[in-house]
């Protein structure tokens, strides 16, 4: 009884404890917070997580011959940012993020199965900035993002240069309004006319 009495008191102050510094705001919520308690929990709670409710998944990679490009055009536009790819690094804001998205080759992510894979990608997991799929995209396209994802430790030259290419187009985008944008001249008889904006040389996938 004593044992009992001693492992509920230990308890009832750890959840006193923890409460006192929610309740205080003393919990640091920076992304730059250095590694605490929760990030050696967390990964532990997510595994179990995603051993139990992939169990319910029964259909998920695409295995035909198309899906390979198409999961890679998915990627491409939605995770390549964060995850990167073999020899195509992330993003520049995938340095700020806490926790850091893993690369898409890691030991971590190709240990999952195809189903945890389809779980997550569908739907996300919080606090760590990854999103839900399946607010706008089909069971069908998510099947074709596992597919790449488990292809992506073997790809090819031109897939590498096709992601490549993609990273390249957004830093340009991104930095056109900052630096290389001319300012506008202004004559006697008002301010010249601003030019059209320039076609985007990928459009954005529309679901």
């Amino acid at each position: 009884m004593k044992f009992f009495a001693g492992v509920f008191t230990t308890v009832l102050v750890g959840v006193a404890i923890g409460g006192f510094v929610f309740a205080t705001g003393r919990f640091n919520v920076a992304a730059t917070a250095p590694p605490d308690f929760t990030d050696k929990v967390a990964p532990w709670v997510l595994d179990k997580a995603l051993e139990r409710r992939a169990r319910d998944v029964t259909d998920p990679i695409s295995k035909d011959a198309g899906a390979l490009a198409r999961g890679m055009s998915h990627y491409r536009e939605n995770c390549l940012p964060c995850h990167g790819a073999p020899g195509v690094d992330p993003a520049e804001f995938h340095e700020g993020m806490n926790p850091v998205p893993p690369d898409i080759d890691s030991q971590g992510v190709q240990h999952d199965t195809d189903a945890e894979l389809f779980w997550v990608i569908k739907n996300g997991i919080r606090m760590t900035g990854m999103p839900a799929f399946s607010v706008n995209h089909k069971d069908d396209e998510i099947r074709d993002i596992v597919a790449f994802v488990r292809h992506a430790p073997q790809l090819t030259d031109a897939e590498r240069r096709a992601l490549k290419e993609a990273v390249a187009g957004g830093e340009e985008h991104h930095h056109e309004g900052a630096e290389g944008e001319e300012p506008h001249s202004h004559g006697a008889e008002g301010p010249a006319a601003s030019p059209a904006p320039a076609a985007s040389a990928s459009p954005h996938h529309h679901h």
